[in-house]
Parts: C-alpha cells; sequence; structure tokens
C-alpha cells in the first residue's frame, strides 16, 4: 500500500496526478501525515480525491484558474491536504498559513493584502458568530462564517461574494443593469404541512439574481446595500415584484397557484406611498393580493416602530401577507411583535440547521413554532436541508417548511417542474 508522509506545503504539484492514480487503482490506500501535537492523521485518497475535486469544481466554476493565488489557513492536517489538494489540483497557487501565527501576525499580513476572512468551524452558531464580531474588531474583512459540515451551496454563494469583490460596480452600473432589466428573479419553494408528514409546495419566495455580462454574477449581498445606499432600492424591488406578478400568472395558466414572497429593505418602510404602489401593480395583472408576501428583517421591522406599523398596517389593510424575516437573530421587542400585524414568522436557519446538534436549538426552535401560533401566525421554518429536519417540524406542527431539500433557488420555469415532481411524492 502506497503511502505519503510529511508536511504538505513541501510536496510538488506533480502530487496532482499520484493521487487520482491513487484513489483509482488503491482505494483503501492513506496519506499519513504527522501533526504539532504528535498524533497522526489517516486520510483515505479516494475520500480526498472526491471531497478535493468538488471543491476544485466549485472554484473552477467562480473563475479561479491556473496561477491565481489562493490562501488557506487550517488547524488540522485533514483540512490542509483537502485545502491544498483542492487548489493545487486545478492548477492554482495555494499558500497554506501557519496557524500558529501570532494575532499580531496576522493583522499585519491582512493590512498588506486585505483579503476577506471566511470562518468554517464545526463550533455552534454563537461561537462563529463571535468569531466573526472579534474579526470585525479587529480590523478584518469578514466575509461570513459556515458551520460544518459546509455545503458546497453555501461554499460557493461566499466564495463569488468574495472572488467578485474587485468587480467595478458603482451606482451607475446597477441603474443600467435595472434600465437594461439584467436582474433576473429565482424563486425558492416553500411547502405548507397539509398534514402529518405532508408537504406541499404551496408558495416560493423571490430572490434576486444579477448576472453581469461582463463582470459575472454578482452576488444580492453587494448590489442590494449598494441599491439602498443610492436611492434605488425602491425601484429594484419594483423590478423584482413585476417580474414575480408575470411569472405568477405563467404559473396560473399551468394550474399551478402559488403565493409568491417579496423581501423588503428597511428602506421602504419609512415610505408611506409604497403599499399605494404595490397595490396599484396587483391590481394591473389581476394578482390576488392575498397571495403576495412582503418579508421584513427583524431587526427592520423594530428600527423605526412608530412609522413601520404605519407602513405594514397599510398592507395588511390592502390584504397583502406579512412575514417577520429571520426571527431570533435579531433585537425585537416582543410587545411590538404582538402588536405588529404580521402573519407569518419565519424561523431563522441558524436555529434550524442546529437541532439535532445542540438541544437549546432545538428547543428554540419548538418555542418559536408555539410562539408563533399563540400569536394566531403561520410558522415558517428556514433552512430545511434533509428529511430528519422536515420530520422533526412536522412533529413540532410547523406550518412551513423551506430550504435546499425542498428546492434550491430557481428561474420560474424550471421551478414548475420541480413543484410538481415534489408534490407528486407527497401523494
Amino acid at each position: 500500500m502506497p503511502v505519503i508522509h510529511g508536511e504538505m506545503q513541501s510536496y510538488p504539484l506533480t502530487l496532482q496526478t499520484f493521487l487520482e492514480h491513487a484513489a483509482a487503482w488503491h482505494p483503501q490506500a492513506q496519506v499519513v501525515t504527522g501533526r504539532h501535537d504528535g498524533r497522526v492523521d489517516r486520510i483515505g485518497y479516494a475520500d480526498l480525491y472526491r471531497r478535493s475535486r468538488r471543491v476544485s469544481a466549485v472554484l473552477h466554476g467562480l473563475g479561479v484558474r491556473a496561477g491565481d493565488c489562493v490562501a488557506t489557513l487550517a488547524w488540522n492536517t485533514q483540512a490542509h491536504v483537502e485545502a491544498w489538494y483542492a487548489v493545487m489540483g486545478m492548477g492554482a497557487v495555494c499558500h497554506t498559513l501557519n496557524p500558529r501565527l501570532t494575532p499580531e501576525q496576522l493583522a499585519a499580513m491582512a493590512a498588506q493584502s486585505r483579503p476577506r476572512v471566511l470562518v468554517a468551524s464545526g463550533m455552534d452558531q454563537r461561537v462563529l458568530a463571535t468569531a466573526q464580531q472579534i474579526g470585525k474588531a479587529q480590523g478584518l474583512a469578514m466575509l461570513g462564517a459556515l458551520q460544518k459540515p459546509i455545503l458546497l451551496a453555501d461554499l460557493e454563494l461566499m466564495l463569488r461574494q468574495c472572488l467578485r469583490a474587485d468587480a467595478a460596480i458603482n451606482p451607475a452600473v446597477l441603474e443600467a443593469a435595472l434600465d437594461a432589466h439584467e436582474i433576473q428573479v429565482h424563486y425558492q419553494p416553500k411547502a405548507t404541512r397539509v398534514s402529518p408528514n405532508r408537504w406541499i409546495v404551496e408558495g416560493v419566495e423571490a430572490l434576486a439574481r444579477w448576472h453581469h455580462p461582463a463582470l459575472g454574477f454578482i452576488s444580492p449581498a453587494r448590489f442590494i446595500p449598494l441599491a439602498e445606499k443610492n436611492g434605488l432600492i425602491r425601484r429594484l424591488t419594483e423590478q423584482v415584484l413585476e417580474i414575480s406578478l408575470a411569472q405568477g400568472r405563467v404559473w396560473d395558466a399551468a394550474g399551478l397557484q402559488l403565493s409568491v414572497a417579496i423581501n423588503l429593505s428597511p428602506q421602504l418602510l419609512n415610505d408611506l406611498a409604497f403599499p399605494d404602489q404595490v397595490a396599484r401593480m396587483a391590481a394591473q395583472v389581476g394578482a390576488d393580493a392575498r397571495r403576495i408576501i412582503f418579508e421584513v428583517t427583524e431587526s427592520a421591522a423594530m428600527f423605526d416602530p412608530g412609522t413601520t406599523m404605519d407602513v405594514l398596517t397599510r398592507m395588511r389593510v390592502k390584504n397583502f401577507g406579512l412575514s417577520i424575516d429571520d426571527f431570533g437573530t435579531g433585537y425585537s421587542s416582543l410587545k411590538q411583535l404582538y402588536l405588529m400585524p404580521f402573519s407569518e414568522l419565519k424561523i431563522d436557519t441558524s436555529f434550524v440547521r442546529d437541532i439535532f446538534a445542540h438541544e437549546d436549538a432545538r428547543t428554540m426552535v419548538e418555542t418559536m413554532v408555539l410562539l408563533a401560533h399563540k400569536l394566531r401566525l403561520t410558522a415558517c421554518a428556514e433552512g430545511v436541508e434533509s428529511q430528519q429536519i422536515l420530520d422533526f417540524l412536522d412533529s413540532v406542527e410547523c406550518d412551513r417548511a423551506q430550504g435546499y431539500y425542498i428546492g434550491r433557488p430557481m428561474p420560474g420555469d424550471a421551478l414548475e417542474n420541480a413543484v410538481r415532481e415534489w408534490n407528486a411524492k407527497q401523494g
């Protein structure tokens, strides 16, 4: 059985070919590497090859090419090996940083290159959130945090934000994109619990997507704040709503009656004319306002409760649904929550994904479902990534579920088939 032993950063580039052959010819072969604590890691070639190639494919799809530089920082040998091979396997240059660098050394390196930092760990969400805050306090550009096991789709989204960070977008570029109707809308299915163990997709969340003809994919995390800062957010929201209303008519004609949820910027909660505008847009295409839901983040809803309550009440009077999004992550007052005219409470992904890892997360999800029902609200859980999670939500009688297990965000024409396939399996 062939064995390699040594420090990863000293391996030659030809290790790529060796590992490919080792994975094919010796599925049980292992990489044996020493650790600074004296222990030994054993990593199967075949497993290493599969996982690293998947990450390589993501990096390649994001534009990383031979000669590019990617830096990795890992605290154990397996993470070093996987990161090294994923990067080197596609001909890029991998710099493996020493995890024992002092904070001062890391800060000096960061000051020179201004990298964006992505934290990946198996620790719980509260620890990851604290790590991000510490990084920001130290002046680091924190890209975000991912909890292991990491979904490739989540990694890709984070890396897209980083790799496109230098793209030259400004208010004029965004305004031109709105003029040219470059903003597209993808739709993520939302399943409703119609009976025990039976979830039927009856709605979607509309998500803005921008693929610039020259700059490629631009993350919503970049262009939405840009729109908010430069007076373009209302126009962007109206364009997303217009596209979604038109798509709704297509689905209606195909026999699919789906509700559509639209995200609202905090700025629009101060615009008393906005409810009348969206009501006119819905009436022009004959859309049923009861099937249009506007999602407001918890923090945004509590920023200026007086004006927000005025705008939200006007929308509810016009029969639009209102959802408080990312519940549990903001700084809401329970008094304001019951006074505001919400119709749905969305439980944040950070709680849902941890329900089998932490008892506290299970308790929080169950309590939030109960709270929603006591307030006569519909409870919707985000971040449903497995049948196991869906079964738990069914056991606590959560009303709606949304996540990659049910369906990823997709164009409107693709969603029709995806919904029919899911619903057919539910009987």
